[in-house]
């Protein structure tokens, strides 16, 4: 008679167990189509280091499904010759232009978007990626800002 109830409990445990694993989601911003991306303009992070006024905010959207990342850069207090997107490993560094957003820029704000490669998404995902305003005093970058996943795409 013990032998019997021990089965039966086995196959309730085990019948509770695949349900409970069959009835979890995954969820995630690697499930997500739209994942959202954030760039903190100023003259802390430039590479060589500068002191600047000019400050900055980027919004970014990357559809993973299309691969196209739209962009809505604002800045203020800087006269930039373009707006860039570069590339740097590690993130710390100066990188090459990925993107050239706009030439001469005037207004203080930049909308668009750009389609990336496979290697320019994996970039973008691993924060490698960022935002440089370059002037004509500082042709490296006077102003930058590294595109970071949102904190509450994790």
């Amino acid at each position: 008679m013990k032998k019997p109830m021990k089965q039966i409990l086995l196959l309730f445990t085990s019948i509770f167990m695949v349900g409970t694993m069959l009835s979890c989601k995954e969820e995630g911003p690697h499930k997500d189509d739209i994942v959202k991306f954030t760039a903190t303009i100023n003259s802390d992070q430039t590479v060589p280091r500068v002191s600047a006024a000019g400050k900055g905010i980027g919004v970014f959207e990357y559809n993973k499904s299309t691969m196209s990342l739209k962009y809505n850069i604002t800045f203020q207090n800087v006269t930039p010759t373009s707006v860039t997107i570069n590339h740097a490993t590690p993130a710390w560094e100066a990188g090459p232009i990925l993107f050239e957003l706009a030439n001469n820029p005037t207004g203080g704000q930049i909308q668009g978007s750009e389609t990336l490669t496979n290697d320019q998404q994996t970039a973008l995902i691993t924060g490698t990626l960022y935002v440089n305003i370059p002037t004509k005093d500082n042709v490296y970058g006077e102003l930058r800002g590294q595109i970071l996943a949102d904190e509450e795409e994790y």
